[in-house]
């Protein structure tokens, strides 16, 4: 059960004129990536690897009944993503930046030259409360992430990039399409909670 403070965020967010509304700037498209609580590794949806954090991604598996995990943002079955499961398999518990209920992640794909470009960009809250809920996993659980599923003319590779502190995680690559044009970077200032200014593509700089 999320605490009362956490369903405080949620509400001022739902009020928030920003938030939930679709990101019209061409280009990269602004990544959110709510994510359930830590729950068992259920094996028959994943691979048991050893000592690693890792995703495991389930291209084929709809995310459903996401009300049931608390989710505030994303439809019980929404359409147009599938599912990843972040998995912890090391001996010691890992704990997970969040901001305001989603671990900080976006895609990339590869370009026509064989490049890892952005297709989405990560925009940051100003507030220090966005930040007080990291995502705890103990060894054996993973958290269940809906990942938004892209289409268009130009077929790649795409893999997910998390950002937790000054660690950078990826994804094994997965196939699909997108829009060429998403690779083109959004420059113009974004606007989060208590904060405008620059998007992020989690550089490391």
């Amino acid at each position: 059960m999320k605490s009362l403070n956490t369903i405080f965020i949620a509400l001022l967010l739902l009020t928030n004129p920003i938030f939930g509304q679709e990101d019209t700037l061409t280009g990269t498209k602004r990544a959110w990536y709510e994510c359930t609580e830590a729950i068992a590794i259920d094996t028959n949806f994943i691979e048991l690897k050893t000592n690693e954090l890792y995703f495991q991604i389930n291209l084929d598996q709809a995310p459903k009944n996401l009300k049931e995990h608390n989710f505030y943002w994303l439809e019980d079955n929404p359409e147009g993503y599938f599912t990843a499961y972040l998995v912890n398999t090391k001996k010691s518990e890992i704990v997970v930046d969040r901001q305001d209920g989603s671990v900080m992640m976006i895609q990339e794909a590869m370009n026509k030259n064989g490049e890892w470009q952005p297709i989405e960009h990560w925009v940051r809250s100003g507030c220090g409360n966005s930040y007080f809920d990291p995502l705890h996993l103990a060894n054996g659980q993973c958290s269940m992430i809906p990942i938004k599923q892209y289409s268009g003319s130009f077929a790649t590779s795409f893999r997910l990039k998390l950002k937790n502190g000054t660690d950078i995680i990826y994804s094994e690559s997965f196939n699909g399409t997108i829009d060429p044009a998403q690779f083109n970077k959004v420059t113009k200032t974004v606007h989060g909670v208590l904060y405008s200014g620059r998007a992020s593509y989690f550089e490391m700089d």
